[in-house]
């Protein structure tokens, strides 16, 4: 083993030992930085191959978080899995390396990992932040949680895109384009756009809508 290849070991032996000291002392959902773990993986391209609730090329997150749920060394491994580019198998049989994330910092990657791992069927949140988008972008003109106001409760939106398949995408676009929206008594209208164009602040926005 080259010098190099060394090195290159013992940081990531030294990432590793990070992110098990971290993961031992059992942060909550609400000590992650959500935002900043769907931005990495954004970043990454992650969210081609992957989404919170739905397979697409490769497992849905809440999944993978499943599949890891009670191992000790459930962060390790899925940190190497992200940083190694390990072999991943597919549907049809046939094998690729897995793309590593693109970062360097073991506690951005850690941050990422805790995140996946945080996952149960509804998706850890930024709920302030969530709330904030939907306050500044005058959701709440038409929506509620638990309420039907002009438009939906959010809880019947999360209900009516439950087990379908690319929610995520579905929600995006249609709080970011303006697609018609039809109302109880059959006139449609432009549904109005969220005021930002920060895509992880809009994904936390989709993601809390689905998880209520």
């Amino acid at each position: 083993m080259t010098t190099a290849m060394q090195f290159d070991r013992r940081l990531q032996l030294a990432a590793l030992a990070l992110l098990a000291a971290s993961l031992a002392a059992a942060p909550d959902a609400a000590a992650l930085d959500v935002i900043a773990a769907q931005r990495l993986a954004r970043q990454s391209g992650c969210v081609e191959c992957h989404s919170v609730y739905q397979k697409k090329v490769g497992p849905a997150w809440k999944d993978v978080a499943t599949k890891y749920r009670g191992q000790a060394d459930a962060g390790q491994r899925l940190y190497k899995h992200v940083t190694t580019g390990r072999k991943a198998r597919f549907d049809d049989g046939h094998e690729e390396s897995h793309p590593v994330v693109k970062t360097g910092d073991p506690a951005r990657i850690g941050n990422l990992v805790e995140w996946i791992l945080a996952l149960p069927v509804a998706a850890p949140v930024d709920v302030p932040a969530a709330q904030t988008l939907a306050r500044q972008s005058r959701c709440v003109k038409c929506h509620a949680v638990d309420v039907k106001k002009e438009g939906p409760a959010w809880k019947d939106v999360a209900a009516r895109y439950l087990g379908s398949v690319g929610a995520e995408d579905k929600l995006y676009l249609h709080v970011t384009t303006g697609r018609k929206a039809k109302f109880a008594d059959g006139h449609e209208e432009n549904h109005p756009v969220v005021k930002t164009s920060d895509p992880d602040r809009i994904s936390n926005l989709v993601n809390w809508i689905l998880s209520l």
